[in-house]
């Protein structure tokens, strides 16, 4: 049978990994523990200052991102100023291939008019000399628009 592990799951499965991926994949796993009450941390963590980031998709936020400050002020900033607390978050799988690391992680925090937010992120993440270099996100891009559209900062 079956079930989620998190963190652990390569090794219940039988995958198994180069030094450069088990590296990549510590740095990782170490960056969302630290960022688990406050998922701004694992980006100033990990994230090098000019990555080169992609939020998947459609809409004004949907696009490739060139540093940190592009991927901020344009899209990050919209969802934190309207969140009455940090945004947690809860990693469910990571995986490695080469310099990518795959990582699954779910999120939950409250908006500043009192009702929830939570969302699903599915990130590949390129890695060099312990950074994220570039990336792509999947997330609810929904849920994103439904509190940047309804809560008014």
């Amino acid at each position: 049978m079956h079930r989620m592990h998190g963190y652990d799951e390569q090794r219940e499965i039988g995958m198994s990994y180069t030094a450069v991926e088990e590296r990549n994949l510590d740095i990782v796993r170490t960056a969302l523990r630290g960022a688990a009450s406050d998922f701004t941390r694992f980006f100033d963590e990990i994230f090098a200052d000019d990555v080169e980031w992609t939020i998947a998709g459609h809409g004004p936020v949907a696009r490739t991102y060139q540093g940190m400050k592009d991927l901020y002020d344009n899209a990050e900033a919209a969802l934190y100023q309207r969140l009455a607390e940090p945004l947690a978050v809860t990693p469910h799988g990571s995986w490695a291939d080469g310099d990518e690391v795959i990582v699954r992680i779910r999120s939950a925090s409250r908006a500043i008019d009192g009702e929830p937010y939570r969302n699903e992120y599915l990130y590949v993440l390129t890695m060099a000399d312990g950074k994220v270099v570039s990336g792509i996100e999947w997330l609810d891009l929904h849920a994103y628009y439904g509190i940047v559209e309804r809560v008014h900062r």
